[in-house]
């Protein structure tokens, strides 16, 4: 956590370029090779977060997930704060763009590109362990078509160290306003494969 309360003020100068009316968080793309030795630049505990995250499709090639394959781990993950103003929301959407070329038309198909070939979303909150400031994950039940769409949804909170794995394709999810003094933070990288 000390590690990114140190790119504040980086996070608070870059251009997001985030649209305001679906997600009104602050990212930064993190890599490994952004950090050195020498200059530290994100800190030791951060690259070892992002360690983590890039290391999931190794652990789901060794459990036979069967969902997706053939994996392709990009070499940055995102750094999401969320200001504790209540404001600071991101609408409910899924992670993988599954719509076609002729629903999207060429230009919005092209945009979508990073979007298509995600295929598990691995999400590190790197917030105090006990979190009691909202910004919660609401994930909702998948449907297949011709069922009714899940409006309740599940909501999980965003405890420091707690790892959040799910289908890209399929699970659609929201985060709920933060409050109260401090920030909160996740680390997610996308994981590209082929679905099954």
């Amino acid at each position: 956590r000390e590690n990114i309360e140190k790119l504040n003020d980086v996070m608070d100068i870059t251009n997001h370029l985030n649209d305001c009316d679906v997600r009104q968080d602050q990212i930064l793309s993190i890599r490994e090779s952004d950090h050195c030795a020498e200059h530290g630049v994100h800190g030791d505990a951060l690259i070892h977060c992002v360690k983590l995250l890039r290391g999931i499709p190794f652990l789901l090639n060794k459990f036979d997930y069967a969902a997706s394959h053939s994996y392709l781990v990009p070499k940055q993950c995102q750094l999401a704060r969320y200001k504790p103003d209540g404001s600071s929301i991101y609408v409910r959407h899924l992670d993988r763009c599954n719509l076609s070329m002729n629903d999207m038309g060429v230009v919005e198909f092209l945009r979508a590109s990073d979007h298509r070939g995600r295929v598990v979303t691995a999400i590190l909150y790197l917030n105090k362990s006990d979190w009691d400031s909202g910004g919660e994950l609401r994930v909702f039940n998948h449907r297949e078509e011709g069922e009714e769409r899940d409006e309740k949804g599940i909501d999980i909170i965003p405890t420091g160290g707690k790892l959040i794995l799910f289908d890209s394709s399929k699970v659609e999810h929201q985060v709920l306003a933060s409050h109260g003094n401090d920030p909160r933070y996740a680390l997610t990288c996308w994981v590209n494969g082929i679905l099954t």
